[in-house]
């Protein structure tokens, strides 16, 4: 081995070993919109929720991951998470739940699920559903 190796040879790998552990895949982003049907225009105080919610457990709550609540609700209404892989246990099942609330009132809320697959960069599509008829 030549002389001037010896001493970068111990540098040359741990750059390799810290750079392994900075992978790209660090992240899951998970996107899409939420919209609904409803040719209204919402008031600006309507406040949009969507989550990233852990579904796995049948008769338990789903555990809420990442949560963004915004006002000034348009359909459609784009939203992205980017959460840290580590926050994603193997052989569980997430989902996005949606829902827009007007003076604490539930205005629409998605009635069907929408499973994230993790390995995939498609974006969601979630349909939110108008409740009751008072509105």
């Amino acid at each position: 081995m030549k002389k001037w190796l010896t001493p970068v040879l111990p540098l040359m790998m741990a750059a390799s070993v810290l750079s392994g552990c900075a992978t790209p895949n660090a992240s899951v982003a998970i996107q899409g919109e939420v919209w609904y049907k409803e040719r209204i225009a919402l008031p600006p105080q309507a406040v949009l929720t969507v989550q990233v919610k852990d579904v796995s457990l049948m008769d338990a709550p789903a555990v809420v991951i990442a949560e963004i609540e915004r006002s000034g609700v348009t359909t459609p209404a784009p939203f992205e998470f980017v959460i840290n892989r580590d926050q994603f246990e193997s052989g569980h099942t997430y989902a996005i739940g949606a829902k827009i609330m007007l003076d604490d009132q539930l205005m629409f809320i998605n009635t069907q699920a929408y499973n994230i697959d993790l390995s995939s960069q498609e974006p969601l599509s979630v349909l939110v559903q108008k409740v009751g008829a008072g509105r």
